[in-house]
């Protein structure tokens, strides 16, 4: 093989490219070997039969999630070829309620083998653990898997790890107190009554992250991994291109970011459980060499599981540095900035913000009250639309018995999908006169009623009220597999609007390229992270800010 022709092939922007051109040699193949599907449920078409759609789910989610809209408008079920998988592509309350019903039918496990698998980067070895436990993931075991041994209950045993240390209240207001203190330690930075000009996005991406990183893992990783932030959000740019599988041969840059990201924490973790003495204790909600008990607990069950060390590092570089920062920044760089561009709005949210805000007794300093902010209805119903609008998610299980949707009985070992970038648009849901779904409104999820005050006078005043309903709505996923980590995200989102527009009188000047230059045109979803959830803005907003306290 020519150099020439090598370096083609291992360059990660051609790559797309070469699969295109691979898959067309192969339809031509496939086409006489696959029959035609007769099935009742309608098909995506494509110039080539199933390979068509396969390429344009591989390189070009936008316009795939485009297409299967148009679809499904006339049926709320449609099916197609990912590769050799049937894929059923869902939409309507009914069936992603279905979706997501606790069902031995249907299994959200083989999604997350395959992340296990091609972004955390597990052995083998760690990998068969999980494929070959069927005991599922709730405290009893799977009917026939009742003599599996506790410590061999993979999917239980993390399941419980998670939730209980990130998903209950305490755990969850303790990241939340963390996250403040840290955050609020960023943005101390800037001198009191001194103008500074910032890119928002670009500013969330260092600080934000940081204060998150430190509340989550403590200062260790930091300290012993200079570059995590550059490399953490290199990898960003990429891992959902792993998720499917791509060879290393057509997707080196991408397996070589994630390797990156994996012997960072790698280095951390050795680090770490060098240093941490685990029979003295530590102070359960945050400490400098794990963090928040979340990561402490998380550790010691994948140390006690007997893990590999690669395996333990992708887990906890996925869970925690990536997980923990690659959705709530995108979402909250454009609830705040849909905040400063309307100057008006600006001033109604500080006007919200500041009824949520405390003198902490021991410090006398201004604080906020975390519980009084998950309340207030408008900084609310910015967070659901930054949500609504901004995160693009194909939530994915197998169908792994009997499931019967809109009549039709659908195919044992098929791939079942629900796109929130369909649903989250639909209009029939979430529009209303004079704000479509497609657009962003503050007060879409607000409505107004009557109170009578302490002096009897009646005013009209706010009431948080969701537009659609629940089961159309799954930013975070659904059922067992549900997002853990979603109630502390709300409040880091939320903390992070209210801090800011709070503790600084905020002007924008104009949008700029990432880079720096200037835009000719706002912020948009940036299309490259269509389907791969949180979708970042492709611009970034230029501001004029000083600190007011």
């Amino acid at each position: 093989m020519t150099p020439l022709i090598l370096q083609w092939l291992t360059d990660y922007s051609r790559a797309p490219l070469f699969l295109a051109a691979v898959a067309i040699l192969i339809a031509g193949i496939a086409s006489y070997l696959w029959r035609p599907d007769k099935s009742a449920i309608p098909s995506l078409s494509g110039t080539i039969p199933r390979l068509s759609i396969t390429l344009l789910y591989m390189t070009n989610m936008k316009s795939f999630l485009a297409r299967a809209r148009n679809a499904l408008r006339q049926r709320n079920i449609v099916q197609f070829y990912l590769g050799p998988m049937k894929v059923y592509l869902i939409a309507g309350t009914n069936n992603i309620q279905a979706m997501f019903r606790t069902s031995a039918s249907v299994s959200s496990d083989i999604f997350f083998l395959m992340v296990q698998e091609h972004i955390w980067g597990s052995t083998k070895e760690d990998l068969a653990k999980f494929a070959n436990d069927k005991s599922g993931r709730l405290q009893n075991p799977a009917p026939g898997t009742e003599k599996t041994p506790d410590q061999e209950r993979y999917w239980a045993g993390m399941h419980r790890t998670i939730h209980s240390y990130l998903a209950r209240t305490h755990e969850t207001n303790a990241l939340a107190g963390s996250y403040q203190r840290f955050f609020g330690q960023q943005l101390d930075r800037f001198q009191v009554g001194r103008e500074a000009e910032v890119c928002i996005y670009d500013f969330l991406l260092k600080d934000m992250a940081e204060a998150a990183i430190t509340s989550i893992n403590g200062r260790r990783v930091l300290d012993v991994n200079p570059g995590l932030l550059e490399i953490l959000w290199r990898f960003h740019e990429i891992a959902a291109s792993l998720v499917w599988g791509l060879p290393k041969w057509l997707n080196r840059e991408s397996w070589k970011r994630r390797d990156q990201l994996q012997a960072a924490c790698a280095r951390y973790l050795k680090s770490a459980l060098s240093d941490f003495d685990w029979s003295q204790g530590a102070d359960p909600d945050w400490e400098p060499i794990f963090g928040s008990r979340f990561t402490r607990e998380l550790v010691r069950w994948m140390t006690e599981s007997g893990f590999a060390l690669t395996t333990m590092a992708g887990g906890l570089a996925n869970m925690t540095v990536f997980g923990g920062n690659a959705n709530t920044i995108p979402v909250a760089a454009w609830c705040v900035m849909e905040v400063v561009k309307d100057p008006a709005l600006l001033k109604v949210v500080r006007e919200e913000v500041m009824t949520a805000y405390e003198i902490a007794p021991a410090s006398g300093q201004k604080t906020i009250n975390a519980q009084a902010l998950l309340s207030l209805p408008l900084l609310q119903s910015i967070y659901i639309e930054g949500l609504r609008l901004h995160v693009s998610m194909n939530v994915t299980r197998q169908i792994t018995g009997p499931v019967e949707l809109g009549g039709v009985t659908l195919e044992k070992g098929a791939i079942l999908q629900a796109a929130t970038e369909i649903t989250h648009y639909d209009e029939e849901i979430w529009g209303a006169q004079g704000h479509p779904a497609s657009e962003f409104w503050a007060e879409r999820h607000v409505k107004y009623v009557n109170d009578v005050g302490a002096d009897g006078q009646t005013k009209r005043v706010r009431q948080f009220a969701m537009a659609g309903k629940p089961n159309d709505f799954f930013p975070y996923g659904g059922g067992v597999s549900i997002c853990p980590g979603r109630f502390f995200a709300k409040q880091e989102i939320m903390l992070t609007i209210a801090m800011l527009v709070s503790r600084f009188d905020i002007e924008f000047v104009e949008w700029v390229n990432r880079d720096g230059t200037p835009s000719d045109r706002p912020a948009q979803n940036d299309s490259r992270w269509s389907g791969g959830a949180s979708v970042p803005p492709d611009r970034d907003m230029k501001v004029l800010w000083k600190r007011l306290w």
